[in-house]
């Protein structure tokens, strides 16, 4: 077998699948008794699940009445008459792509994607944030919603719109190209050598994913990464920054998606 003949290398992608969300989400909600009812048009994913604690705690989180999702709770967050959804452990391009499925054909076009990340430049201080502009496809689930190719690109306003918010919301960011990858425990020092000296800042295994689909869906979908680490090399590795950070991360989020929206304060 040749590069090309390689299954991921040759997925028809302007096909369309047989097995579709929404006729899943109608079988799941009728085994799981969900109610039918308005559904947020905006969510985010946290990939660690570190963000649920503070939603409860701090925001009011309430479990979604709604969401027929048969792997993931969703916590329902009501801020000035505007509801956005937060759903925890969606880690790793496949599961937070099926996911992020999902949520779109129940009409959510809006979606942040919050994870975790390594730090690939050595001129950031860490932790920082960083929000891809690009993203290095060395993972498989954007190989079957775009063509094979080298990077996959962030569309929509979304993007910017949460760059302003983090600022805001006193959380240091930074833009530029990220490298998303499969296999988090094969990232070798020849690979972070030659992707630092192209400019790359981070390393985390859902961005590049995230912006296939964004693309096949028509979808504004961002992600916010949280740069907490250098390979677990450094004692400080980790470090997620101030007591407060969860909550602003939310805070910045709630504020971005209103701003996507047009949504007015009521």
């Amino acid at each position: 077998m040749t590069t090309d003949d390689a299954p991921i290398m040759a997925h028809p992608t302007s096909e369309q699948s047989v097995f579709l969300p929404r006729n899943l989400l109608g079988r799941a909600a009728s085994m799981m008794g969900k109610q039918d009812g308005p559904f947020p048009r905006c969510c985010l994913l946290d990939s660690d699940g570190e963000l649920i604690p503070v939603a409860r705690e701090r925001f009011g989180a309430t479990p979604s009445s709604v969401w027929p999702c048969f792997h993931t709770t969703m916590l329902r967050i009501e801020c000035d008459g505007m509801e956005m959804g937060l759903i925890g452990g969606a880690v790793g391009a496949p599961f937070a792509v099926l996911v992020a499925e999902q949520l779109i054909a129940l009409g959510c076009k809006h979606i942040i994607g919050y994870s975790s990340s390594g730090a690939v430049s050595d001129r950031m201080a860490l932790p920082c944030f960083v929000v891809p502009e690009r993203a290095l496809r060395d993972e498989g689930t954007s190989y079957h919603y775009s063509p094979p190719a080298t990077w996959a690109r962030c569309r929509g306003d979304l993007s910017e719109i949460v760059v302003r918010h983090a600022a805001a919301c006193g959380l240091p960011v930074h833009r530029g190209a990220t490298w998303t990858t499969d296999a988090p425990y094969r990232e070798t020092r020849t690979q972070v050598e030659r992707h630092r000296a192209d400019g790359i800042l981070t390393v985390e295994m859902e961005a590049a994913a995230l912006m296939a689909l964004a693309e096949a869906r028509h979808a504004e979908i961002a992600s916010l990464l949280h740069v907490t680490n250098s390979f677990a090399t450094s004692d400080n590795d980790f470090h997620k920054g101030p007591e407060d950070i969860n909550e602003r991360i939310l805070r910045c989020c709630l504020t971005a998606f209103c701003e996507s929206l047009g949504w007015t304060p009521g």
